[in-house]
């Protein structure tokens, strides 16, 4: 398939977000002490710090502040969010000095990503800090191959004498970190600290600290519902509108109201909130919210915050998911205007049940600006009886919402991939929450596109280098398909199956990606035809996979067909017939027929040179295998100008590709044989110099040089 020419794939920011510190934070100053200033009683300072605590107990504030006074202090801060940890890690290691291509080729999963961070890390030269926010999965952090404890993961222990790493995350399990982690409770603040947070919020108007320590006391002293009570209060104080002589207005109001949501006082000042308790406090907060924006007009912000918990946890781009025409309609809504979805936002964003933010890395404003609810929020909205009892509702809203989001979004373009990151978390929880479970009725619509949204998804996760990711969403999925009326020869489900293959291929298991394309194809031809277009893009993966087990006549014979097809579906010049055709010139010098090949690839060439620039990755290749066409037919001078013409070529940003790599390796060997042994020597020092700091001593590209080096060396 064609790959556009670009750059570079936008970056992901991991700058600390120190705007959200928009008030001073009370309470922690002792336990930021402990974490910024140990004091070890064997001489060493712990750099692992874990800060757990329930949702809402104002870890991510906690790690802000100590971003800040660390940032103030002279280290280096990264903050990287657990829902992009990927992305955020890959930035990481771009910001310690790993080239492009190490990068890409640590991401692509031929060299350790973890590895190769902390080879960075730990040869930082600048004091540091690394901070995972939001890790309640702690397994994500951990390696594929054995548990996070074991520290061979995202995180370890630093070796570097001035590297610290911060964590935030619900579980407080020591095991779960290893012996080498420190664990710190973030725990709900006492009724002074409380009042303290009320009163930045409310302001004086809303009452004196004695009223506010009592508000804090019932509301368990926990952050969120804290911050939530005191805009409230704000909020109303601030209006010109008078609404009787019940409105609530003061911390002793807010209090008497949220005394009788729950029917009975909270035992005591210092009773121990558990999970369940912290998420029923902050549902009784956030209803005092919602009928204040009811009464406001925003009767939808309702159901819009259902919509948002039916999201991944992850920033939401507002802009692109929430259309008006979308939600108006679904029966969840009423006429909802692009005017009214504007002033829900701003509601609920004043009382803070979400969070707005801008993310620097996404260069469409229109994904870039994202908002968030807080995990206690999410998580409350998501169990409400109203979402249960009409979920088939909800999925169906949801499924037409993001599939709208991706329109215009080609998972295979480079340039739009910063917006496929900040979609990606949302896609993969709606399509597993509808797909995966098999106790509720499927609709066929919602089907249909959830099916696409996983579709394209797997496309995406496969083009950044991320088949595993793009396996572990596509086999359940397919494997499920008959929970939701869908046979495996559905063109829907074979789509799916057609990536599912491609995740084996790109995971170099070409026998397993031989065995799955086989049967898409054998279905595909039953159900679409032999030539339609998606059957032949299934037979062109197949020949990939055939090639990769070196069985160079049958690849011969059925890219022979496929490129006849493609002449007859897509036209001679179609970017897709002339990548079948390259392949076709591969097998047929793979059996050295160079000069039935090398004219295959003039013929190429020349409609590569009429209709695309030059300087793409497709066009390297094509020169390089018209280089070893003449190498294989003796006409050395040729093939090495040909080589060096193509080099030429290439931006020095793409140095390090491994289209480039090859080629120089190539010439190296077109040298050789021409007898310029010194010459050879010298380009294949560089290229072992290269391979070296991109793959590593010991990956198998790096010893194959290191091997042809020492040998010619030796006089062999």
């Amino acid at each position: 398939m064609r790959r556009p020419a670009y750059d570079r794939p936008s970056r992901v920011s991991v700058d600390p977000p120190l705007g959200r510190l928009d008030s001073p934070l009370h309470g922690r100053d002792d336990l930021i002490d402990e974490i910024m200033h140990p004091a070890d009683t064997d001489g060493e300072e712990p750099s692992v710090h874990i800060l757990c605590g329930m949702g809402g107990s104002g870890k991510s504030h906690v790690a802000l502040e100590i971003a800040r006074r660390a940032r103030a202090d002279g280290r280096t801060v990264w903050w990287v969010q657990a829902g992009r940890l990927n992305s955020g890690m890959r930035e990481v290691v771009s910001q310690l000095g790993a080239s492009e291509s190490q990068v890409d080729q640590a991401w692509s999963g031929m060299i350790s990503a973890t590895d190769l961070v902390w080879r960075y890390l730990n040869h930082a030269r600048q004091p540091w800090l690394l901070i995972f926010d939001s890790v309640d999965e702690p397994a994500t952090l951990g390696p594929t191959d054995g548990v996070l404890a074991d520290g061979t993961g995202w995180l370890r222990l630093p070796e570097a004498e001035d590297g610290m790493v911060l964590v935030t995350t619900r579980d407080g399990n020591r095991a779960t970190w290893g012996t080498w982690s420190t664990l710190h409770q973030v725990r709900p603040l006492d009724a002074d600290a409380g009042a303290q947070v009320l009163v930045d919020r409310a302001g004086a108007q809303a009452g004196d600290l004695d009223d506010a320590r009592e508000l804090a006391r019932d509301l368990g002293g926990l952050p969120l519902a804290l911050r939530a009570a005191g805009n409230y209060l704000r909020s109303v104080n601030a209006s010109l509108v008078w609404r009787g002589s019940s409105t609530i207005t003061t911390f002793d109001d807010y209090r008497r109201a949220v005394e009788r949501r729950f029917r009975a006082p909270l035992d005591a000042p210092d009773v121990d909130l558990d999970e369940s308790l912290g998420l029923e406090i902050v549902r009784e907060v956030d209803d005092i919210s919602l009928d204040l924006l009811a009464r406001r007009g925003l009767e939808q912000s309702r159901p819009l915050l259902n919509v948002l918990a039916c999201l991944s946890i992850s920033p939401v781009p507002y802009e692109v998911v929430l259309k008006p025409a979308i939600l108006a309609g679904s029966p969840l809504f009423e006429k909802l205007t692009a005017r009214q979805r504007v002033k829900v936002l701003e509601g609920i964003g004043d009382l803070a049940l979400v969070d707005f933010d801008v993310q620097e890395d996404v260069t469409d404003p229109a994904f870039a600006h994202v908002l968030s609810l807080h995990p206690l929020v999410h998580a409350m909205f998501r169990d409400r009886d109203e979402v249960r009892e009409q979920i088939a509702e909800y999925h169906a809203v949801v499924m037409k919402l993001l599939l709208a989001a991706t329109e215009g979004q080609n998972p295979d373009d480079p340039t739009v991939w910063s917006n496929w990151d900040v979609l990606v978390p949302h896609l993969v929880e709606a399509v597993r929450e509808y797909l995966v479970p098999q106790k509720h009725k499927h609709d066929p619509e919602t089907v249909r596109r959830a099916l696409e949204l996983t579709r394209l998804t797997a496309r995406y996760l496969i083009a950044v280098g991320l088949p595993g990711s793009a396996f572990d969403i596509l086999d359940p999925i397919v494997r499920g398909c008959a929970a939701y009326d869908h046979d495996l020869d559905r063109p829907e489900v074979l789509a799916l199956r057609h990536e599912l293959g491609r995740t084996w291929l790109e995971r170099n298991q070409p026998e397993m990606a031989d065995r799955v394309l086989r049967d898409v194809i054998a279905d595909r031809t039953r159900v679409l035809g032999s030539d339609n277009p998606d059957t032949l893009a299934s037979r062109h993966k197949l020949t990939k996979a055939i090639m990769a087990q070196r069985q160079w006549p049958e690849a011969e014979s059925e890219l022979r067909q496929i490129v006849t097809a493609e002449h007859e579906v897509r036209g001679p010049e179609h970017w897709d017939t002339m990548v079948v055709r390259h392949s076709l010139a591969l097998a047929v010098l793979a059996q050295h027929r160079a000069p039935e090949a090398e004219e295959m690839l003039h013929a190429i060439l020349e409609v590569r040179y009429r209709l695309w620039p030059s300087n793409q990755p497709e066009t390297w290749q094509a020169r390089h295998t018209l280089a070893r066409c003449m190498q294989e037919q003796g006409r050395l001078a040729e093939a090495e100008g040909e080589l060096r013409a193509t080099l030429a070529t290439v931006d020095p940003r793409h140095a390090d590709r491994s289209e480039v790599l090859a080629i120089r390796a190539t010439l190296a060997v077109v040298l050789l044989l021409d007898g310029r042994v010194d010459e050879a020597i010298e380009v294949y020092e560089r290229l072992l110099a290269d391979r070296r700091r991109l793959l590593g001593d010991f990956h198998l590209d790096t010893l194959q040089v290191e091997h042809a080096l020492r040998r010619l060396r030796d006089g062999g």
